[in-house]
């Protein structure tokens, strides 16, 4: 985990995604999975967006996945940094911010990996990084 000089806005958190952030600080990427449809989805939340049972539960995702789309956002105060879809292996679609210093290398089909910088004592953010 890498900590950031970046200022970021403090996690939203709630009942629903409290597992999600609590497991991000020790660097797991957790996944809902519905056991009605038996796909996983994203963003964490416990009914299934796919068929509408309200029975998913949490599971541990390797965070792996390629590049879908991607933009980079030039106007910004810290600089360009690149936003997009990352498709993870075996289900869905992430929209990520990727890891400052990646816009010259970001690909449609690149491998990345979600991961977690600490951006202040409490809290952690979702970045995607090259794999």
């Amino acid at each position: 985990m890498v900590e950031t000089s970046h200022k970021y806005p403090k996690v939203d958190k709630n009942e629903e995604t409290k597992l999600f952030w609590d497991s991000a600080k020790e660097g797991k990427f957790m996944v809902r999975r519905c056991p009605a449809c038996n796909e996983i989805h994203w963003y964490p939340r416990s009914l299934c967006p796919l068929c509408h049972k309200a029975e998913t539960v949490w599971e541990e995702h390797s965070g792996e996945g390629e590049i879908y789309t991607w933009t980079v956002m030039r106007k910004s105060p810290t600089g360009p940094f690149g936003l997009g879809y990352v498709k993870l292996d075996g289900g869905p679609f992430v929209y990520v911010r990727f890891r400052d210093g990646l816009v010259d290398d970001l690909e449609i089909g690149k491998r990345t990996k979600m991961v977690f910088d600490k951006i202040s004592d409490d809290d952690v953010y979702l970045f995607a990084d090259l794999a």
